[in-house]
């Protein structure tokens, strides 16, 4: 698969993004081409380079989602060998002058691809009908992905909707630039037609593919409750939604989410979950319904900067139990280690409960005298000819989700969501689990934020959950400041930062964008 994965990027047209060139433009004799475009094979091994593609973007993901959630501590590490990285979005000080991330998070490289693949696919008179669906459904829902990414971090984006050709060189703006969408909405209704588009396409086939390492219906089910979830939820365009919009969009959120739970498994053991993941022959376990795929000797994922080297002083420390962890390599990264760049903040793993495993599935707890610290266990990889390999799968969905998800629709809706939340709360704890009672709607959702803040940690999921997750006025969680973990922003001072600044490359190279900043930016 390593040489397949190699061949099909080398025919795929990579376009690396920057500010000054076209959003979704190729050259003129890439669609000519005499040698591509022409079998199943051909098709198959392209849709293997998209994914290839989006697995490029997993810490970009990450970042996206999880760095500005308040999990993640600054400075220096615990063993005091290392300064952390991203000190600057962990805070919040993002800015024109230094965003985190720019150039659109670079998405617009592979929504190109997906984009030409979607017009090759169309008119592919040597596919049958339902493996062209089958294609299309998994392309639709990949584009979708992306600029669900894109509209939580930006609010307007560009609007690439199909591939074009330069035939000549561009003499006006129009032609070099693709403007900003006029507004949210816009953007969200784009996101909203091809995710449905995606859906149907798919027409009620769950089949998925390497080993659930390819998008599938379940994973546009998935996006589909996530996406309507969000819009019956949070402003758009500053205004919030009506209750009609909202009632009906969590009325096709539920539909969509609860034919998913009815099609997976939730595992018996937490741990297994990622455990499982490092075994070839059990990837894609009955709990995960997309994931990005790394494999040994292919790609290793972002985690190994999550644990200490193997040179770090780790002498003396006790786990949470008060028992002696190991002073060399307790963890066996041995030659497979790096230097520690992220650490989760000791208080996440306080709030766990001693009888939550999840608990010591996600962390090693390290206490020595006054430092409380945690080392990420949860994606450790495999072992191999003596040295780490952090090629475990990265889930981008599992039923876990969808479990919480169905729990926030009807906590929306007026209705308990405590089935949801003892379902996986029994799964964590055993027969120890504490039973949660449904309580007010503010009690709830933050009894699911707590949920999710447990199962989810190092998912990418955290800061999209503080800005969709709301309190008992209808606001976000991200401005709860007065609850310990959890709001990040003063709603007074801060409200603007819920949207990440347009990077001041980008801002200056595109005509379309003067003076079309995130509003509350000032230009440092």
């Amino acid at each position: 698969m390593k040489k397949l994965y190699k061949s099909v990027l080398s025919i795929l047209l990579i376009v690396t993004f920057s500010a000054c060139q076209k959003l979704d433009l190729a050259p003129e004799d890439y669609f000519a081409s005499e040698s591509f475009w022409k079998t199943p094979a051909q098709v198959d091994g392209a849709m293997i380079g998209l994914h290839t593609q989006l697995r490029g973007f997993q810490f970009t993901i990450f970042t996206l989602g999880e760095l500005r959630g308040g999990t993640l501590r600054e400075g220096t590490s615990f063993t005091g060998t290392a300064s952390l990285n991203s000190a600057a979005v962990i805070r919040q000080d993002i800015r024109e002058s230094s965003p985190g991330i720019s150039g659109w998070a670079g998405f617009y490289g592979p929504i190109f691809q997906v984009n030409n693949f979607i017009f090759q696919v169309e008119k592919a008179d040597y596919l049958s009908a339902v493996d062209k669906a089958y294609y299309l459904g998994q392309a639709y829902g990949l584009r979708a992905y992306y600029y669900f990414h894109l509209y939580r971090t930006y609010g307007r984006v560009p609007l690439a909707l199909e591939p074009k050709v330069i035939t000549n060189t561009p003499t006006t703006s129009q032609d070099a630039y693709l403007p900003r969408a006029k507004t949210e909405q816009e953007t969200l209704d784009f996101i909203k037609s091809d995710v449905n588009k995606s859906v149907a396409s798919f027409a009620g086939n769950y089949t998925t593919k390497l080993q659930k390492a390819q998008w599938s219906l379940g994973a546009s089910q998935m996006l589909q409750s996530e996406v309507y979830l969000w819009s019956a939820k949070v402003k758009v365009d500053g205004v919030a939604p009506t209750p009609t919009a909202s009632a009906s969009d969590l009325t096709i959120a539920r539909t969509a989410v609860e034919q998913v739970i009815s099609k997976y498994t939730l595992l018996p053991s937490f741990a297994n979950v990622f455990k499982s993941a490092s075994i070839s022959a059990s990837r894609g376990n009955n709990e995960i319904i997309f994931a990005m795929r790394y494999q040994q000797g292919e790609a290793t994922n972002s985690f190994g900067q999550f644990i200490y080297a193997i040179t770090d002083p780790l002498t003396g420390y006790v786990d949470d139990k008060g028992v002696a962890i190991p002073s060399s390599d307790p963890l066996q990264v041995a030659g497979g280690g790096t230097i520690i760049r992220y650490e989760y903040k000791y208080d996440l793993y306080a709030k766990y409960d001693v009888t939550d495993t999840r608990a010591n599935a996600t962390f090693l707890n390290f206490n020595k005298g006054t430092v409380k610290a945690t080392n990420l266990r949860k994606f450790l990889g495999v072992f191999v000819e003596g040295a780490r390999s952090f090629s475990d799968d990265f889930p981008v969905y599992r039923l876990a989700e969808a479990y919480l998800i169905l729990a926030e629709i009807k906590n929306k809706q007026n209705q308990s969501p405590a089935a949801e939340i003892n379902i996986i709360r029994a799964r964590a704890h055993g027969s120890a689990a504490p039973v949660f009672v449904s309580g007010t709607f503010e009690q709830n959702e933050l009894a699911i934020f707590e949920e999710r803040g447990k199962e989810f940690v190092a998912e990418g999921k955290r800061w999209y959950d503080l800005r969709r997750m709301q309190d008992a006025s209808g606001e976000p969680l991200v401005f709860r400041r007065d609850l310990p973990l959890v709001g990040v922003l003063n709603s007074a001072t801060e409200a603007y930062k819920v949207l990440w600044p347009i990077d001041r490359s980008t801002l200056t190279s595109d005509e379309t964008l003067k003076n079309d900043q995130n509003a509350g930016y000032p230009g440092t």
